[in-house]
């Protein structure tokens, strides 16, 4: 071998030398680079499910406790409207005695006038229709309640004549007739004040043949209803 080729073959023999060492040092990739890198997606993933879980969680446990306030409060107005109810169906059917301003009424049988007397006349004597007259003009200013004789009136109360005796709520009643009425007394005052409302009362009081009184009162008592109840004219719904 000639001078040349074997300055040749040595520099292919370097160069071989420094490619072989060159690969025996490059490290190597770590092998399932991929696969950690998906373990570590999927744990985020399943921390993120967790947190949203525990929040749910938590936001399942405030709106129970809101639907568990709100049908608290549901309750507390249910039973306050149940119990305005009863009181106004209680005051509706007089089982509530009732207290305060008002006027009291009295309507009597003329000086004269003898009741079970044989000479008695329509003339000078209190008719269960002038009572009857007398309360539909009450109620006509929608008072807070009404009693004749401590009969307490209601919308079911029959005022009825049987010869000379006038009954009220079934029970027989004698003159004078004082009724108690509470409410408005102004108001009241001026329609009881009108003879055009009250024609009948009033030709017997110009002719001196009843005597129909009227006072302001600042206190007037009202007792309940002590009569039956009709309890047919009564819905009840749940």
């Amino acid at each position: 071998m000639n001078k040349k080729g074997f300055t040749i073959f040595l520099l292919v023999g370097v160069f071989l030398g420094i490619l072989l060492a060159w690969q025996v040092n490059t490290p190597l990739p770590i092998a399932g680079g991929f696969i950690s890198d998906e373990i570590k997606a999927k744990d985020e993933l399943l921390k993120d499910f967790v947190n949203e879980q525990s929040f749910l969680k938590s936001r399942i446990v405030s709106l129970r406790e809101e639907v568990e306030e709100l049908e608290n409060k549901l309750e507390k107005q249910s039973a306050i409207y149940n119990i305005g109810l009863l009181e106004s169906l209680k005051k509706a059917v007089g089982l509530t005695e009732r207290t305060g301003l008002g006027l009291e009424i009295v309507l009597d049988d003329g000086i004269s006038a003898l009741r079970n007397s044989a000479n008695a006349t329509d003339e000078n004597l209190v008719q269960a229709s002038d009572l009857r007259d007398l309360v539909n003009v009450l109620n006509s200013v929608d008072v807070d309640a009404i009693a004749i004789n401590n009969q307490r009136i209601i919308s079911t109360s029959v005022i009825s004549s049987l010869g000379n005796s006038i009954l009220i709520n079934n029970s027989q009643t004698t003159p004078p007739f004082t009724i108690t009425v509470i409410g408005d007394s102004d108001i009241i005052l001026q329609r009881l004040l009108d003879d055009s409302i009250l024609p009948g009362i009033y030709e017997k009081l110009s002719n001196d043949n009843i005597i129909f009184k009227i006072y302001k009162k600042n206190l007037v008592k009202v007792p309940i209803y002590n009569s039956d109840l009709k309890t047919n004219l009564i819905n009840l719904s749940e």
